[in-house]
């Protein structure tokens, strides 16, 4: 389906409004339409495919799209199967990891994004700016390129910052393993300056009267 499509874009009349470069964006897997099989009133199966438009997709998408649905196929297959316009389905945004496989603004209903629902995917993972073909000053793959490098430079700056502490708590502990031994030492040496003072005498200052002695104290009782 893809490569039909691409083969009518570069078919498309020289004066079409959608000749130029900017719309070839838009061909691209994650943004083709959804294709379901083609059933009768008596359900069995016409051999055709009913293609269901994204509600997500602006007017001028769906134009380009029907103008390239128009236009011949200079290169027709034989096992192509006939595709036929359904209603419009609600499919989301697919994020995806190539630039090339996401939308582009201009490929979006600015009214489908405002709805709470759908303000997740105003995100560069599913929708990127239209590039300097559409008047934006840059492309998105400088803008990415430039927020890459801007994540890079933070993520080395945190990293120096990491290692900077990491040095300082080290420095930290060396420091307080030195006061401690200081600390010790000095409790030591002081230790062994006191046991090398010898014990000194002390003379006694008491005043008490001595008592006589016990023969003496008998005969005060004598008869």
């Amino acid at each position: 389906k893809l490569e039909v499509h691409i083969c009518k874009y570069e078919n498309l009349p020289e004066d079409s409004e959608f000749g130029h470069e900017k719309y070839r964006a838009a061909l691209t897997e994650s943004l083709m339409s959804q294709d379901e099989d083609e059933v009768s009133e008596q359900g069995q199966r016409t051999g055709q495919f009913i293609s269901h438009a994204g509600t997500y997709q602006s007017d001028l998408m769906l134009r380009f799209l029907a103008a390239v649905d128009e236009a011949a196929d200079p290169h027709p297959l034989p096992c192509f199967t006939a595709r036929v316009k359904g209603d419009s389905k609600e499919f989301p945004l697919l994020a995806a990891k190539k630039i090339e496989n996401r939308a582009c603004r201009w490929m979006v209903s600015a009214e489908w994004l405002a709805r709470e629902e759908n303000k997740k995917y105003d995100s560069p993972s599913f929708l990127l700016d239209n590039g300097r073909a559409w008047g934006d000053p840059k492309d998105p793959e400088e803008m990415l390129a430039g927020q890459k490098r801007v994540k890079e430079q933070k993520r080395v700056i945190a990293a120096k910052k990491c290692v900077k502490i990491e040095e300082m708590e080290v420095k930290k502990k060396e420091n307080g393993t030195k006061k401690g031994k200081g600390k010790s030492k000095a409790t030591t040496d002081k230790g062994k300056g006191q046991e090398s003072i010898p014990a000194q005498p002390v003379a006694s200052t008491s005043t008490a009267r001595e008592l006589p002695p016990a023969a003496e104290l008998d005969d005060e009782f004598s008869d």
